[in-house]
């Protein structure tokens, strides 16, 4: 019983946004004075910086990323009486509802220059991610239940992982126009649930309308108790990147390929299956949150009747992700920019475009704003901004930000922190720039 509460907990936290691409930062990326546009291309910061550090363990990066497929309110409806109940339109609402999230705390980070055309990198950082396929059928069984005579097919799957990531980096400037970078991560595992193919079919008898219950599911799951299995989840992760300068004046392209990766995980595996045929259970959808409530839970626990056993070492892939760029520069101070990026996982993926507005004022402040184009929802403004004293950088990103109420919000991506930048003294001339710009 315990593991459906925890479902249904994590449905509805994750219910409450939606259509993030739970990515880094869009806009950052372009903003390339700040060490943060490094997280999307290994190749992609400025030649002015000359050497960089996070405020270390405090505040150098913080960010959340989340992403569900239906917002709070599309689940949730409050009645004039200030009751509570299932949105009857809820499972009109939703086909299969992909949750989406990831938090990445940086502990430390630096880099620094030398002989002017190479750099080193390093970071150490507590991230988590997260994917949760909700399943349009369930949604269906869970508001109408089941329709005589037509059996229901519920296919769900999972990777949910924590982990800290160390990553060493360098990049080179090839000659004026072209820049590669390459980072190396190694990963120590603290937690992880991994399921492929989670299925079930419900099918009602026509005549006395008994459900009966198919089902094939299997996860591993592995996790850290202590100081002797810290060691024990153990992977590795890469990101590569170039960027180019083009002979048109102005223009830059850049791509990049970040997290290609796994972790293997060997500390405490263990795996919960449910295997069933021909369970017989009663139910005829669920209408309010309060007599019916437990019906919904007696329903998931036949559905998802997980039963643990121990299980093997296993691996499990990190959700990758492309981006490719490009910018072009009105004016010294004046940009604008296109972002193509995708996130991919077990034959997943999610696409976002981006267009953006880059304002630079000297060196000691720039913001961009943009909206990110998705399949699901056109309209998903953004802003960021970078803001420099001394060498004292506050930088935040506030992405997808379509709306202020919570019951509707469908999207949520943040990121702040702070970092010491110390840049070259005297801006470096356009033509033997790597990049033709000293704001960016």
């Amino acid at each position: 019983m315990k593991y459906i509460y925890t479902f249904l907990i994590a449905i509805i936290l994750g219910a409450s946004f939606n259509q993030a691409a739970a990515q880094e930062s869009a806009l950052m990326s372009f903003m390339r004075q700040s060490p943060q546009a490094l997280r999307t291309n290994p190749a992609g910061l400025s030649d002015s910086v000359r050497w960089f550090m996070g405020i270390p363990f405090l505040f150098s990066h913080l960010g959340v990323d989340l992403d569900a497929g239906i917002a709070y309110g599309d689940v949730i409806r409050r009645n004039a009486d200030n009751s509570l109940q299932i949105n009857p339109k809820f499972a009109d609402k939703i086909a299969d509802a992909r949750t989406l999230f990831h938090f990445n705390y940086e502990l430390l980070s630096f880099g620094f220059r030398f002989q002017k055309k190479h750099m080193i990198t390093f970071s150490t950082a507590v991230v988590a991610d997260a994917s949760f396929l909700l399943p349009g059928e369930l949604a269906t069984l869970i508001v109408k239940g089941n329709t005589p005579g037509q059996p229901l097919s519920i296919t769900s799957e999972i990777n949910a992982a924590a982990y800290v990531e160390t990553a060493l980096g360098y990049s080179f400037a090839v000659n004026k126009n072209w820049k590669a970078g390459l980072r190396v991560k190694y990963l120590q595992g603290g937690v992880n649930i991994f399921g492929k193919n989670l299925r079930a079919t419900i099918a009602t008898d026509p005549d006395d309308y008994k459900m009966t219950l198919t089902s094939d599911a299997q996860a591993n799951m592995a996790y850290v108790d202590g100081l002797e299995t810290a060691m024990d989840n153990s992977g590795v992760a890469f990101d590569a990147g170039i960027y180019y300068n083009t002979p048109v004046k102005g223009l830059s392209v850049s791509a990049s390929m970040v997290d290609w990766g796994w972790i293997d995980w060997a500390s405490n595996p263990k795996i919960y299956e449910a295997k069933m045929t021909g369970g017989k259970f009663e139910f005829a959808g669920l209408t309010s949150l309060d007599g019916d409530f437990n019906q919904i839970i007696d329903t998931l626990q036949n559905v998802f009747d997980f039963r643990d056993r121990a299980g093997k070492a296993y691996r499990a892939p990190l959700p990758g992700k492309i981006y490719v760029s490009a910018t072009y520069g009105l004016t010294k101070n004046d940009k604008f920019g296109f972002l193509f990026s995708t996130r991919a996982l077990d034959g997943f993926s999610r696409t976002t475009f981006t267009l953006m507005y880059n304002r630079s004022v000297g060196r000691w402040f720039s913001i961009a704003a943009g909206n990110n184009f998705m399949a699901s929802k056109i309209f998903n403004p953004s802003i960021a901004f970078n803001l420099r004293g001394g060498a004292f950088q506050f930088y935040m990103a506030a992405e997808n930000i379509s709306s202020f109420n919570p019951a509707r919000t469908r999207t949520l991506h943040l990121q702040f922190g702070i970092n010491l930048t110390f840049l070259n003294k005297t801006p470096k001339k356009p033509k033997t720039d790597v990049e033709t710009d000293s704001g960016q």
